[in-house]
Formats: C-alpha cells, sequence, structure tokens
C-alpha cells in the first residue's frame, strides 16, 4: 500500500510538472505571438495610407510597404523589408510625426525610389507631363501641316513644248479624224 502511495504521488508529481510545462510553453508562443511586429503592423488608417505611399525596397517587387505579398513557394505574404518599414510607419505614426517627415525620412534612408508616386518638382513634373504633352504637340504639328499642305496643292494646268503644225498636220492624216485645236 505504500508503494502505490509513492507511486500516485510520483504520477501526481510528474502529471503536474507536465502540465506547467506546457503551460509555460503555451505562455512563451502567446507572448512572442502578441509582441510580433507583425501583428501591430499597420492597425492604424493613417499608417496604412502611409505605407500605400512607400515602395517596398526589397527588390523582389514593386509594391507598396503595406502591398507587398511574395506569392508563390513557401513563403507567401510581406517579406521582412515590408514589415520592417511598417513597424517603421506606425512607430513613427505613433510618436505623431507629419506624413511628410515621415516620407522623407524613407527618401534619405532608400533615395527618391522610395516614394511611389514622387513629388510633383522640377524633373518630375517634366516626367509626368512629357508622356502626355509630346504627342499632343506632335499631333498638332502633324494637323497643320498637312492642312498646309492640301491647301497649296491646286490642280496645275496641263502645259508643254508647242506642238509643230507639220507633227499636227501629220498625225491628222494617220488618224483620219479632225480635231479642233
Amino acid at each position: 500500500m505504500i508503494d502505490g502511495h509513492v507511486r500516485g504521488a510520483r504520477f501526481h508529481r510528474t502529471r503536474a510538472k507536465s502540465l506547467l510545462l506546457a503551460f509555460a510553453a503555451l505562455a512563451f508562443v502567446l507572448q512572442g505571438a502578441l509582441l510580433s511586429p507583425s501583428l501591430f503592423a499597420q492597425q492604424t488608417e493613417r499608417g496604412k495610407e502611409l505605407g500605400k505611399r512607400v515602395k517596398c525596397m526589397c527588390g523582389g517587387c514593386n509594391d507598396s510597404a503595406t502591398g507587398c505579398n511574395h506569392t508563390g513557394g513557401s513563403f507567401s505574404g510581406p517579406c521582412d523589408t515590408a514589415k520592417g518599414m511598417q513597424k517603421e510607419i506606425d512607430e513613427r505614426v505613433a510618436r505623431n510625426e507629419s506624413d511628410d517627415l515621415t516620407l522623407q525620412a524613407f527618401v534619405q534612408e532608400y533615395g527618391p525610389t522610395a516614394l511611389i508616386v514622387p513629388p510633383a518638382r522640377g524633373f518630375n513634373i517634366a516626367a509626368w507631363v512629357t508622356p502626355v504633352v509630346v504627342p499632343l504637340i506632335a499631333f498638332v504639328l502633324v494637323w497643320v501641316v498637312v492642312r498646309r499642305w492640301r491647301q497649296k496643292a491646286t490642280l496645275a494646268t496641263a502645259s508643254g513644248p508647242e506642238i509643230p503644225a507639220e507633227f499636227l498636220a501629220r498625225a491628222k492624216r494617220e488618224t483620219g479624224r479632225d480635231y479642233d485645236e
């Protein structure tokens, strides 16, 4: 009976240790999941909007930091670069930095290609306007040139060197017809 009592106590201690270990492992996993930056990434609407204006700089896509989604293979979802950019955006939003200051920080770190839509200043304006304006100007220019050509194109009268009378008389004789001049 003492032997059975010892076995029962040992069983309860082992079971208690197993439950305690399982609970500690579960708490560790939940803590990691709750504190993970990917779960907190882009929780604010302002953070989402700023993330759409910044390009993911991973080099594998041309998406925004918010829209980065690598599909296929064993990995699907935002890359680590996009997650880091989203985290930085959220930190700046939490510090209540202005949108321009946040975007400027990304431009300083990654260069002007970090922005999905570059600012409308200097050369950037020319880069946006030129593809629209140049074909319109070319169309108008071609239209004007064609109109001028059509106005200048008048029918010319048929003229040429004077035909000698003896050639005309010979032609009349050979054809047997009389033509008025």
